[in-house]
């Protein structure tokens, strides 16, 4: 089926991890339960590390204590999304052809677009889940960068043809223990061979800086943010840490067909 040139469009891609070497039938609801055990402690030279405390969800749900303690921005999450949706559109329907200069301020203008309403850093963080505490701030930085090129490479490139689609928001939900957190719900309404498609969006969005931005989008209940965590977990789990980063870096580097 075509991909939608929309908001959508960027939240519901993968990394293609599959073509780093990796199987994508793995699923983050249940990590392995082995995974803890085999995660690289920091060596440090003194005791064992504090007794754990028996396996709370991985690190990404403790991103919902913190949010809970922060003031909720003033404005609609859908409002928001509806505004950077109509932003987007409006740069994708100049449809310039890929080649000419224009092209190249089109991409730009898409990136800082898309970064405004994508919050790659708590992404990242949730995506790696209780890996992310065990890493440096200089790995926290490299893989973030290296994640929000890949996405944004993935979503340039399916930017082409003509928009059709439409995406209506129903509803939006703000979360009673986390007031700093919110979904919004909607339709993606499209066609695929000249029949008609309705595709349900779930948009998990969460308050910085006096903002709304998204972290995470499920598509038919598919969610983005578990996918990448379920990739993720499998090669540091067997891999470590830097052989994830060195395949995605790897990912970059090839040349695009």
């Amino acid at each position: 089926m075509p991909t939608p040139r929309s908001l959508a469009t960027i939240l519901t891609l993968t990394l293609s991890l599959t073509a780093m070497g990796v199987s994508a039938r793995a699923r983050a609801k249940e990590p392995p339960k082995d995974a803890a055990a085999k995660e690289p402690v920091k060596a440090s030279g003194k005791e064992a590390p504090p007794k754990e405390t028996p396996p709370k969800e991985p690190k990404a749900e403790a991103g919902k204590t913190a949010a809970a303690a922060t003031t909720p921005p003033p404005g609609s999450p859908m409002a928001e999304l509806k505004k950077s949706n109509a932003q987007l559109e409006k740069v994708l329907h100049k449809n310039v052809p890929n080649w000419t200069p224009e092209a190249e301020l089109e991409r730009a203008e898409v990136r800082k677009l898309v970064g405004g309403f994508l919050d790659y850093a708590e992404l990242a963080k949730r995506s790696l889940a209780r890996h992310w505490d065990g890493l440096t701030p200089k790995q926290h930085e490299e893989f973030t960068e290296t994640l929000r090129q890949l996405v944004e490479r993935s979503y340039l490139k399916q930017v082409h043809g003509s928009p059709n689609y439409n995406i209506k928001y129903e509803r939006e939900t703000k979360d009673e223990k986390a007031p700093n957190e919110a979904t919004v719900d909607a339709t993606l309404h499209t066609t695929s061979r000249g029949k008609k498609v309705d595709i349900a969006l779930e948009y998990k969005m969460i308050g910085k800086e006096g903002k709304w931005v998204v972290y995470d989008v499920l598509t038919d209940e598919q969610s983005m943010l578990e996918n990448y965590r379920a990739e993720f977990n499998k090669i540091i789990a067997k891999d470590g840490f830097d052989a994830l980063l060195k395949r995605m870096k790897k990912k970059l580097e090839e040349k695009e067909e």
